[in-house]
């Protein structure tokens, strides 16, 4: 009897704050599904059958991502920047980044950075021991090992996997877009030296010698393509204890830095130390795989590269 009572009640109810809240919204009919976005997105009215694969659709676009794509150019940064703040990587084989994935970076925006590598990033693949997709892992700069999550693709149990890393995370407002990270150069595999990029790619780097293309313009794709070889190359053979760092210099726009090295053709390839005693060394030869291999097979072999001569005009 009271359990009628009481569902009358709310039907009661429900069918009248139905009544006024649809005349204050004018709703003309029931059920209406209303997608409100973020301002100053005016809302809409969500035409046809409102499925689930309708709604999602509909209201996806407006989720914003708090997610960095991550390649083997940017991984370092990314991983080591803010280091208290605990890392998620998602593997994957899909293009695009997913729904889910969007939602969780702002769930846990201040508290987590969210990073998606391809599975076509083979270094990183290899370097996280990836073998099948999707796949989460967790990264903590302090600790070498990493976290896999092993459940279902799902919301909840995800978000409860990742919410232990969160508490365990002192917040202090950080956000993703203030990762280093974030700088365009540092997302490219072959990125152009300048005055902003050079201290991130180059000049205060620690044990990597730089790889320059010289060159009046941008360089040729051909040559583009010969750097970004030789860096998938050298990024799969960690072990030859030298760490190179591709890039390449407009001479025409950087004419100051480029005479530096009186460089009397181009294009042309240097390797520059930007340890203390900067030290460089021309490469002879064509700008090709082989060519440059050879060159950096010297370097590792014991060829010492001759200091650098910094003419004050």
């Amino acid at each position: 009897m009271l359990r009628s009572l009481v569902g009358s009640e709310m039907c009661i109810r429900d069918r009248y704050q139905r009544r006024v809240h649809g005349e204050k919204e004018k709703v003309q009919k029931f059920p209406t599904v209303r997608v409100y976005p973020p301002l100053p997105i005016p809302y809409f009215d969500l035409e046809g059958e409102p499925t689930t694969q309708e709604l999602t659709k509909s209201a996806s676009r407006y989720v914003q991502s708090n997610v960095i794509e991550v390649n083997s150019a940017n991984h370092d940064t990314f991983i080591s920047d803010k280091p208290s703040v605990p890392k998620v990587l998602l593997f994957t084989e899909k293009k695009g980044t997913p729904l889910l994935f969007r939602a969780l970076s702002v769930s846990f925006e201040g508290k987590l950075f969210f990073g998606i590598v391809r599975n076509t990033e083979e270094s990183l693949v290899n370097k996280y021991k990836v073998k099948e997709y999707p796949q989460i892992i967790v990264v903590k700069a302090s600790e070498k090992k990493t976290n896999t999550y092993k459940g279902e693709i799902k919301f909840s149990p995800i978000f409860n996997f990742l919410n232990v890393y969160s508490e365990a995370f002192v917040p202090g407002g950080e956000s993703v877009s203030e990762s280093a990270a974030t700088k365009s150069w540092l997302s490219e595999v072959v990125p152009e030296l300048t005055n902003d990029s050079g201290n991130d790619i180059c000049f205060k780097t620690e044990g990597a010698l730089c790889v320059i293309l010289l060159s009046q313009d941008k360089p040729e794709k051909e040559h583009l393509d010969t750097l970004k070889q030789l860096h998938e190359s050298f990024q799969r053979k960690i072990d030859r204890g030298f760490k190179y760092n591709f890039m390449w210099l407009d001479a025409t726009a950087e004419s100051k830095f480029a005479q530096i090295f009186e460089v009397e053709k181009y294009p042309q390839v240097l390797i520059l130390n930007p340890g203390k005693r900067k030290r460089f060394l021309i490469h002879e030869g064509d700008i090709t795989s082989e060519a440059l291999a050879d060159t950096f097979e010297k370097i590792a072999g014991g060829n010492s590269l001759p200091e650098l001569s910094i003419r004050k005009n």
